[in-house]
């Protein structure tokens, strides 16, 4: 029952970032995962991918496994493994397409720190305002904004780099205005990056924004971290990669 997100990126580097709870290890060198509403998702592993696997556990601590896809299977050992999670079991939509094996090359363990994530979530909220001297862009659903806004909601960024998707922790991220998430400014991120971010709550609401890192700007005495957001996207079944418009008032959850 930990927040799990895999993040790949397309064929233009445009990274994308998706909850996979069905991931699992398999041995000390693999991992192994569900093809189950899967779509950008697949799309960018079938085309040579990098990947990158995190995980955050209760106590704050968050691994992340960087490493290489290396195809799906329709059957055997790992099919079977992953078909008896309860999310194939017991549901009557959650059919089993097919088992994905990650080699794993790289492994990071780091631990966040309770206080200064409780501090930095309070402060955002606090002082963060939309930044001045640029443009507007995509409004963020309401609904959506309240995920990304919530305390206990698990979320990730992940950003293409040269040879590899990277993957942070960005627990005090919020949406400030109607088009801007604001974040800590310490960020390994530099102008112009183009980020993907993932959010899920207890209550299994994802969505996923995505969007251009403008840089770090000073918001009164505080200095805060920007991504103008372009794109909106359920990760909610069954409306998965679904678009979600800014003035819907109603979003279909389980």
């Amino acid at each position: 029952m930990t927040a799990k997100f895999m993040a790949t990126h397309d064929e233009e580097g445009i990274p994308n970032i998706a909850m996979i709870s069905t991931t699992t290890p398999w041995d000390d060198d693999h991992l192994i995962f569900g093809d189950f509403l899967m779509w950008r998702t697949k799309r960018n592993l079938e085309a040579g991918s990098p990947v990158s696997v995190s995980v955050l556990a209760n106590d704050l601590r968050w691994y992340e496994v960087r490493g290489r896809f290396l195809g799906f299977e329709r059957s055997g050992e790992k099919f079977d493994a992953v078909s008896t999670q309860d999310l194939f079991r017991y549901s009557a939509i959650g059919l089993l397409r097919a088992v994905g094996t990650i080699a794993a090359d790289e492994v990071y363990c780091h631990r966040l720190r309770a206080l200064s994530t409780a501090t930095r979530w309070l402060w955002t909220r606090i002082a963060a305002r939309p930044p001045t001297g640029t443009s507007e862009a995509q409004r963020i659903n309401p609904i959506v904004a309240g995920v990304f806004s919530a305390r206990n909601a698990a979320k990730f960024l992940a950003v293409s780099r040269n040879d590899h998707i990277e993957q942070l922790p960005v627990l005090e991220l919020r949406p400030v205005g109607e088009s801007y998430l604001a974040l800590r400014p310490d960020l390994p991120l530099s102008k112009g990056d183009i980020v993907a971010i993932s959010a899920v709550t207890p209550d299994l609401k994802a969505f996923q924004i995505k969007g251009k890192y403008v840089g770090v700007k000073r918001c009164g005495p505080c200095r805060f971290g920007y991504v103008k957001i372009t794109t909106v996207l359920s990760q909610t079944p069954p409306l998965v990669s679904h678009e979600v418009p800014a003035d819907s008032e109603t979003i279909q959850n389980p």
